[in-house]
């Protein structure tokens, strides 16, 4: 491939995108995908300091509830965070809870966590902010009387050492379908059936003719092929390829695509440093082929 991969965003709604790169190959798209998922930091719950607990849960099944709990973090801060985690330092997040069930049952929730500030690191932002992606996700459910007092220490992580640092939760994609009309002129009942013979709906009828109506909404499941092969034709174009992505809401769905493309030129530029080495060794005569 001459070319290097052209983006195009397609639609953003929330925390899901759709993206198409175009002049790529699968195997770009798969490290793509795979750095997505498990190799782009993100902050997550990684230590909990209990001081009070008198709930029915123990403290190891509170820390996992509170390890899973999104967290959104402003970009200027988590560009901070992420340059101390690749030098190889440990800048922590600190929350406090306090919560007690005085005169009636308590559900603790996300929200009820206080961030407390950022140790081992320095944050220049005044909008630095750090806060569950969700207020309302439960914790623990206190009975009249019971306490819950605990310090939370967030720390940045990849997905490949653990789920809780994953920053998206479905990545998928497809290579973009090729379907060919290759009759036409059709009787409505005939194309009729075509049309209905598709799952996704792909196929129209428009005056007088057969129709593809929406390519990209084809599955590639090849239905209307296998029933009607003299009618209709589908492949695939493997260098043109959709992504479907959604986002846990830590951060914006286009700084996790720009922090997991750096990623990989990184590791690229890693690798060729090792290689050119290994070469410069050889020639000296310091490493013997094997």
């Amino acid at each position: 491939m001459s070319n290097l991969p052209k983006f195009r965003l397609l639609s953003k709604k929330g925390n899901k995108v759709i993206f198409q790169l175009e002049d790529a190959t699968p195997a770009f798209a798969n490290a793509l995908r795979r750095a997505i998922i498990s190799e782009t930091p993100s902050l997550a719950i990684d230590e909990v300091i209990i001081q009070e607990n008198t709930s029915v849960l123990w403290d190891e099944m509170i820390a996992h509830r509170l390890a899973m709990v999104p967290l959104k973090v402003d970009t200027e801060t988590y560009d901070a965070l992420r340059e101390l985690y690749e030098e190889g330092k440990d800048p922590q997040v600190i929350f406090t809870l306090d919560e007690e069930a005085v005169e009636r049952p308590k559900t603790v929730l996300s929200g009820h966590l206080r961030f407390e500030g950022v140790e081992g690191a320095v944050i220049t932002s005044e909008a630095s902010s750090i806060e569950p992606v969700s207020k309302n996700i439960p914790i623990a459910k206190l009975a009249k009387g019971q306490k819950l007092v605990l310090t939370a220490i967030a720390r940045m992580g990849t997905g490949k050492e653990h789920a809780k640092w994953q920053p998206v939760g479905p990545v998928g994609y497809k290579f973009k379908p090729v379907i060919r009309v290759l009759k036409e002129d059709l009787p409505e009942d005939y194309a009729s059936k075509i049309i209905a013979t598709c799952p996704r709906r792909v196929f129209g009828y428009n005056s007088g003719k057969l129709v593809v109506l929406n390519e990209w909404a084809c599955s590639l499941c090849r239905e209307c092929v296998e029933a009607f092969p003299e009618a209709v034709e589908v492949t695939y174009n493997p260098n043109v390829i959709q992504f479907n992505m959604e986002t846990l809401g830590t951060l914006p769905p286009e700084k996790i695509i720009e922090t997991a493309i750096d990623v990989l030129i990184k590791k690229t530029e890693r690798f060729s440093h090792l290689v050119e080495e290994s070469v410069k060794q050889a020639l000296a005569g310091e490493v013997q082929p094997q």
